[in-house]
C-alpha cells in the first residue's frame, strides 16, 4: 500500500516509542513527540510539532498513544517521502494541464491502465474525497484518492 511502513522502520519505531512509555502503557504525554521524531532522525519546527499535537491529540488528555504516533508518522514522514512521486503521477492523470482530475480524465486514465470501471465506480471515487464538490479533483483530494486505494 502506498503509505505503509517497512517492518524494519516499524520496529525501530517502536523500540523507540518504548524508551519513552516509562509505564507500559502504549501512551506518552504529548510533550515527547519531538523527542521521539529527533531519536528518528526527524527535525520539525515548533509550529511542525504544535500542528502535529493539535491533529494527533484530538480528545485533548495530553497523551499520543502508539497508533496515533504511527498515523502521524506516515502523514509527516511517509507522505512526504512520496510527495513527489505523487505530484508526479497528479500531473500524468491531469491531461490538460488545469491542475485538477476531471471525471473524463478519470474514465480516460483508468482506461490507459486497463481498469474499465463504470462511470458510476468513477463518480463514486471522486465524491468519496471531492471535498469541495467541484466534481474534480484537486492535489490535495488526489492524495486522499490515493490513501484510499
Amino acid at each position: 500500500m502506498l503509505f505503509e511502513i517497512e517492518d524494519e522502520e516499524l520496529h525501530k519505531i517502536r523500540d523507540v516509542f518504548k524508551k519513552f512509555d516509562k509505564d507500559g502503557s502504549l501512551s506518552l504525554e504529548i510533550n515527547e513527540l519531538g523527542n521521539i521524531y529527533r531519536i528518528l532522525g526527524y527535525h520539525f519546527t515548533e509550529s511542525e510539532l504544535m500542528e502535529m499535537v493539535k491533529d494527533i491529540d484530538s480528545n485533548q488528555d495530553g497523551y499520543i498513544t502508539f497508533h496515533e504516533f504511527l498515523s502521524s508518522y506516515k502523514e509527516k514522514v511517509i507522505f512526504k517521502a512520496h510527495e513527489d512521486k505523487l505530484r508526479e503521477a497528479f500531473n500524468l492523470c491531469d491531461c490538460d494541464g488545469d491542475q485538477y482530475i476531471t471525471l473524463e480524465e478519470m474514465r480516460r486514465i483508468m482506461r490507459e491502465v486497463g481498469e474499465n470501471l463504470e462511470d458510476k465506480q468513477l463518480i463514486s471515487m471522486l465524491k468519496e474525497v471531492d471535498k469541495d464538490n467541484d466534481n474534480r479533483l484537486n492535489f490535495e483530494e488526489f492524495i486522499q484518492l490515493m490513501k484510499n486505494q
